[in-house]
């Protein structure tokens, strides 16, 4: 089981290598975006030291900068693939080998953000001296909501993948998860920022831990026993998700239709 899902690892590698020049287009765009969110939250705090939440400017701008580079690494292409191979009749092939087609998918997904690593890498340097980050004091805790933020993602990002199967066109709702998700994941701006009703919101739903808790972490907003309860919480979601990939999925396998079979 483990060699066809490195095989489909490779597979999502191959497909990042390939379009390269178009990954190193959205990585020149990323530097830019760090660039300019620095200048507008530099004059947004107009010489003051701290924001009202408590963050200073560098701090705002680490977080800020590391936000938008676990985006870019962590941006989902799967929806995209499952709904060509669904609309082609090539799922049937996904659907035949040895391993599940949500686990084939999920390995295409790693390969992907391996590849876009890869890319990513020469520019990070540049993000880190404009974004000014230095090294956090929680390196564990970071890595640890950081690696559960990321399978989150990707199994929101199998959710879409599996709603392709009812409605065979997922463009739209790709579109609107992208912008619902790096909102509420705080990429634009941090969620301790977010008054009254739309905070509560964002704190109900899972895009948080796939972006700002991270972030906060990283740059000592979140600490201590606020680490480990946000490890808890990830936890159960991905519990949650996967309870709910696992009921939509016995559904939606069986409205694939072979012909003579």
């Amino acid at each position: 089981m483990i060699r066809p899902l490195a095989g489909m690892a490779r597979v999502g590698l191959r497909f990042q290598l390939a379009y390269r020049s178009d990954v190193i287009m959205s990585v020149v765009a990323l530097v830019a975006q760090v660039f300019l969110l620095r200048m507008i939250w530099t004059a947004l705090y107009g010489g003051r030291e701290h924001d009202p939440q408590g963050l200073t400017l560098e701090a705002l701008l680490a977080y800020l900068s590391l936000a938008n580079l676990q985006a870019f690494a962590t941006t989902p292409i799967i929806p995209r693939i499952a709904h060509f191979r669904i609309r082609t009749g090539m799922v049937f092939f996904d659907l035949s080998r040895p391993t599940g087609y949500l686990p084939q998918m999920a390995a295409f997904q790693a390969g992907h953000t391996a590849g876009g690593l890869l890319m990513l890498a020469p520019a990070v340097p540049v993000v880190l001296l404009v974004g000014t980050i230095t090294p956090t004091e929680h390196p564990i805790g970071y890595a640890a909501t950081l690696a559960l933020g990321y399978v989150i993602s990707v199994m929101m990002s199998l959710l879409i993948c599996v709603i392709g199967f009812w409605t065979l066109e997922t463009a739209a709702i790709s579109m609107l998860y992208r912008l619902v998700s790096h909102f509420f994941a705080g990429t634009m701006v941090p969620l301790s920022f977010f008054p009254g009703a739309l905070g509560v919101l964002a704190d109900a739903l899972p895009f948080k831990y796939m972006g700002y808790v991270p972030a906060a972490v990283y740059v000592g907003h979140l600490s201590g026993g606020q680490i480990g309860q946000a490890v808890a919480v990830e936890v159960g979601w991905i519990a949650a998700l996967a309870a709910l990939l696992w009921a939509m999925w016995r559904r939606a396998h069986r409205r694939v239709v072979i012909q003579g079979g």
